[in-house]
This record gives structure tokens, C-alpha cells and sequence, in this order.
């Protein structure tokens, strides 16, 4: 008979809380379990030396062994960038990605004093010490993904299925293990493999978990969801976190017939909706909504179409990232085959066309920054 339980890595705050109570232990045992679970990246409850020998087999006895997620083939990019496929229980995989920062990941409207997140470099007063490296954890939420974008390679299989909780915070796990002693994780972003507004059920506890205090206790504007913009799923992201966790929006062109040949998700969702979501989102003070588009030459990286993107998003509080379109290459050495939707193959767009498309958006007000592909030699990015 199959063992259902699944481990301590995705186990509910509360759930934990029930079970240390049920045990007649008091609360904070449960924060206990998760310091040692996020913290300290341990999942044997038999490790877990400051908790009581009774409650340690009773947390076995009623989660189990972690199922086996294993990290699989790790490659390194040329500027830094790690990619690690991750190999699930059931034999399917997904991928994370590390990458180093630069300094332009910093968020320009963080306060100077604000307070760093779990496994973040910065550091009060002056250290003899020299800081380890810093980097972004890039998380996947699904196996493959069912919308297809046309410049995303891990959409051209479409979806296999969803991530469980425990599944996204594997990822983490293995990332913070694979750093240890060599850097920290300053930032997180679910920018991976699959759409993470399309599977809330796997993604908002894995989140709740991130963002706990006692947990993996990262602040809420160094975790970034980003979507290709569902209505619904913004709703509920902001409902469920009152817009702590950073948003961004993968809008890439402002007309409905170039977003079709980009995003066939345009078909169905038009970017009005989309944009009146956003609109309602509850952001916090200081926060903008960040706006994501990859320029493809000749498709929509024209003055005309930063025109189109100024307009649209006139009045919403957001920053712009421009990335230049990079071509892939399949693991054979092959190019790859990136098209839009009605079959013109995609091509990187001439540096000076993307600063004139920045120089559009800085016109009429719009926070706007070029932001360089990474990892693009490993297919991390």
C-alpha cells in the first residue's frame, strides 16, 4: 500500500499548530518545526534536537518521510546562472534557476532601512567580513505550461500538471542546500516553469510559507509572482496577501492583435480585464506593479507600440522592464524555433530600437529599464 503522507515541506502553519496541540505541546513548538524545516533546511523530524523525543515521533509518524524530489543534471551559465533540473516522486520534472545579482535587481522604491529577507546580504554597520554572494531564486509552478507564449520554450509542450506546495518549496530547499556556505538567497520569483496564477492552489501556501516569519521569513516585496495578467487570479493573490507579495505583469504589447500573436491567452483574456485587476490590486505604499515586455524585432518593438504601452498604462502606479528577445538553443546545439502565432519567426530587436522604445516610455512619465537576459547559454532564462 502507497504511503499518502507527504513530509514536512508544504505542511500548513496550522495544521502544525493542531497536531503540537493535539500532543498537548504548546504553540511554539510549531514554530519551532518550521525554523528547522526553512530555516535550518532540516525535514527529519528525528534531527530536530531541541523538541521533545515524543513529539519528534509523533511528527514522523504522522508526516512521514519528505517524498523524494532530488535535484537532477545542474548547469552552469557563463555569467553565473544555475539551473537544476528537479526530479519529482512520480518521475515527472520541473527546473530552478539561481542567479547571481548585478545590483540592478534592487527594488527603487525600498526603504533605506528596510528590513532584509531571509538569506539577504545586506547587513547593519560596517564587517571586516566580505558579504557571500547574493542571489535570486527563480521558482517553477507547474510541469510544462498551457499557455504558450511564443518567446517561452517551456510552454511549447504544453501543461503536464500542476505543482504541489511541497513541490515549489522543494525547489527552495534544494537552493539554499546547493548555496550553503557560498551565498544567500535575497530574492525569490515565481518566474519559472508554468503560470503561477494558474495553479493558486499549489502556489498561495507555498507562499504563506515563504513569507512566514518563522518559516523562510522573506518580506513581501522580495517575493515577486509574475502572470501573462488572469483577472481572477490577481484578485485572489491580492485577497489572500493584501498586495505584500510583489506583481509582475507580462504585458509585452498594448494592441490585441500583437499580444494574440504573442500570448494566445490574449484571445481570451483581453488586457482591459487584465488592467482593471490590476488597477484593484491593493498595493501598499511605495509599491509599483512591475510591467514586463519581451521585444521581439519587427513584432512589437517599434516607437508606435511603446507608444500603444504608454497609454494603457497611464495613471497605474508600475516600472517597466524592456527585455530584448534572446533566441534559445536545444540542448542538441540546434537553434531554436520561436514564432509568433501566425508563423514569423521571432528575432532579437536592434539595441537602438529598444532604447528609442525606453526613451517613448520615460517620455510620458513611466519608470522604464532594459534588463539583460541571464543564463540564456543554459536555457535558464
Amino acid at each position: 500500500m502507497d504511503d499518502a503522507r507527504t513530509g514536512l515541506l508544504g505542511v500548513p502553519r496550522e495544521t502544525l499548530e493542531s497536531c503540537v496541540a493535539r500532543l498537548g505541546q504548546p504553540r511554539y513548538r510549531a514554530d519551532q518545526v518550521l525554523g528547522w524545516v526553512y530555516a535550518r533546511g532540516v525535514v527529519d523530524p528525528a534531527a530536530m534536537t531541541d523538541l521533545p523525543r515524543a513529539l519528534r515521533e509523533a511528527l514522523a509518524a504522522e508526516f512521514g518521510p519528505q517524498p523524494d524530489t532530488r535535484p537532477g543534471a545542474t548547469e552552469t551559465s557563463a555569467d553565473g546562472t544555475v539551473k537544476v533540473t528537479v526530479g519529482l516522486a512520480d518521475g515527472a520534472a520541473t527546473e530552478a534557476v539561481l542567479i547571481p545579482e548585478t545590483g540592478d535587481e534592487a527594488d527603487d522604491e525600498a526603504p533605506a532601512d528596510d528590513a532584509p529577507a531571509s538569506g539577504s546580504v545586506r547587513q547593519a554597520g560596517r564587517s571586516s567580513r566580505p558579504a557571500p554572494a547574493a542571489y535570486t531564486l527563480c521558482l517553477s509552478s507547474q510541469v510544462g505550461c498551457a499557455f504558450g507564449c511564443a518567446f517561452c520554450r517551456s510552454g511549447s509542450r504544453g501543461l503536464v500538471r500542476h505543482l504541489a506546495a511541497r513541490e515549489i518549496l522543494a525547489q527552495f530547499h534544494w537552493a539554499r542546500a546547493f548555496l550553503a556556505g557560498r551565498g544567500n538567497i535575497a530574492r525569490l520569483v515565481l518566474m519559472g516553469i508554468g503560470e503561477p496564477l494558474h495553479n493558486l492552489e499549489g502556489v498561495l501556501p507555498a507562499l504563506r510559507l515563504l513569507s512566514d516569519p518563522r518559516a523562510a521569513a522573506f518580506s513581501g516585496r522580495r517575493v515577486t509572482v509574475s502572470t501573462v495578467g488572469l483577472p481572477e487570479g490577481i484578485r485572489r493573490l491580492g485577497d489572500a496577501f493584501g498586495g505584500r507579495i510583489a506583481l509582475a505583469w507580462s504585458l509585452h504589447a498594448a494592441d490585441e492583435d500583437t499580444r494574440r500573436r504573442l500570448l494566445p491567452v490574449a484571445a481570451r483574456r483581453p488586457v482591459r480585464e487584465t488592467l482593471e485587476a490590476l488597477r484593484d490590486h491593493p498595493l501598499p505604499p511605495r509599491r509599483r506593479i512591475t510591467v514586463e515586455c519581451v521585444l521581439a524585432g519587427d513584432v512589437n518593438d517599434t516607437e508606435r507600440h511603446a507608444r500603444d504601452v504608454a497609454r494603457l498604462l497611464g495613471g497605474l502606479r508600475c516600472k517597466v522592464n524592456l527585455i530584448p528577445f534572446n533566441p534559445w538553443r536545444e540542448p542538441t546545439g540546434a537553434a531554436g524555433s520561436a514564432t509568433t502565432t501566425d508563423g514569423e519567426p521571432l528575432r532579437p530587436p536592434e539595441p537602438e530600437r529598444v532604447e528609442a522604445y525606453r526613451r517613448v516610455l520615460a517620455a510620458a512619465g513611466l519608470s522604464a529599464f532594459v534588463r539583460k537576459p541571464r543564463g540564456a547559454d543554459i536555457l535558464a532564462a
